[in-house]
């Protein structure tokens, strides 16, 4: 049986990653997921370049939620699916541990989704606190592509590298 991407199946990831579960986008990953951040320039301060699913949880995850307070709040879940608004809010449950990562209460707010074909498009925010006490509040956009078993192959992730940078800079 084929794979059939759908806005559901990414809603579904990223609410359980919204209400501090993000065990299920992880498994969504390829374990070789080609996962492109900001330039393709590898830069370990702003987190730029190419990343596998290990290498994603160990080099970009793990140290950045490392500078900030209580974790990346992810903001509650508003999705816009196409012509027909879908609302989601939750208050997220004690913070789980994965894979040696605690995700302090993680919220998310997607500005955007759509599914087209193989392809996942979506816009979300988060924020948090740095270690330093100033605020983190990012913008992204991932671009996803799926294979046929639902495993993310491809991520092109667009973010302020910047800012990334200056977290790791200054904390």
């Amino acid at each position: 049986m084929t794979f059939k991407l759908t806005p559901d199946f990414i809603l579904t990831l990223l609410n359980e990653a919204a209400v501090g579960n993000p065990g299920p986008l992880i498994e969504a990953l390829d374990p070789e997921v080609r996962w492109r951040i900001g330039s393709e320039i590898q830069d370990d301060v702003a987190k730029t370049g190419f990343y596998n699913r290990a290498s994603w949880v160990e080099q970009v995850l793990g140290p950045l939620q490392s500078k900030l307070k209580d974790g990346l709040k992810l903001i509650p879940l508003v999705v816009d699916v196409g012509a027909q608004p879908t609302s989601l809010s939750m208050t997220p449950p004690a913070p789980p541990l994965v894979q040696g990562i605690t995700l302090s209460r993680p919220i998310l707010q997607t500005d955007g989704l759509q599914v087209i074909g193989s392809k996942a498009l979506v816009e979300f925010r988060g924020e948090a606190m740095q270690n330093n006490g100033k605020p983190y509040n990012n913008n992204y956009m991932w671009v996803m592509i799926f294979n046929e078993h639902g495993h993310a192959t491809e991520i092109r992730e667009y973010l302020d590298t910047g800012l990334v940078e200056k977290v790791f800079a200054e904390n």
